[in-house]
């Protein structure tokens, strides 16, 4: 029973990190455009990089945990593709949890900066694909662990 609910929580964890990834990268990029109709790319930075912080960072822990919970109760004997799964999928949680919150504040800085909205544009491109390759990063666990290659 213990196994099912943390296989259950580590796709709940996963599904909403995925979900999340995909939603700010999708507000930001909107509030790129939408600049000079009056919505701050300041502020959606800063409203993106704070759910970020407090509440993505949390749930990839959650599904670090959860899964090397499963792992261990796996055994010794594990396939390729859970290897796979656990030696790049913590890693990306890892890079993911210390590499954002360091990473993005210096450009929630270099954002609150700058005066030019094509500068500030740049600066929020960067972020956007900061989520977007760790949103292809775990698209592809995600793709390996279905294929469950041997």
């Amino acid at each position: 029973m213990d196994v099912k609910i943390a296989l259950f929580i580590h796709v709940l964890s996963i599904a909403s990190w995925v979900g999340g990834l995909t939603v700010m990268a999708t507000w930001l990029r909107k509030s790129t455009k939408l600049h000079e109709q009056g919505i701050s790319m300041t502020e959606s930075l800063v409203n993106v990089h704070n759910l970020n912080v407090r509440m993505m960072v949390p749930v990839a822990i959650l599904t670090l945990a959860s899964g090397l919970y499963l792992l261990i109760q796996w055994g010794p004997d594990k396939p390729m593709y859970l290897l796979i799964k656990e030696r790049f999928g913590s890693l990306i949680v890892l890079l993911y949890a210390v590499g954002l919150p360091v990473y993005g504040g210096r450009l929630l800085k270099r954002v609150k900066s700058e005066t030019e909205p094509s500068a500030m544009t740049k600066t929020v491109k960067g972020y956007i694909n900061l989520l977007n390759i760790t949103l292809l990063l775990l698209v592809f666990i995600i793709f390996v662990v279905t294929l469950k290659f041997q």
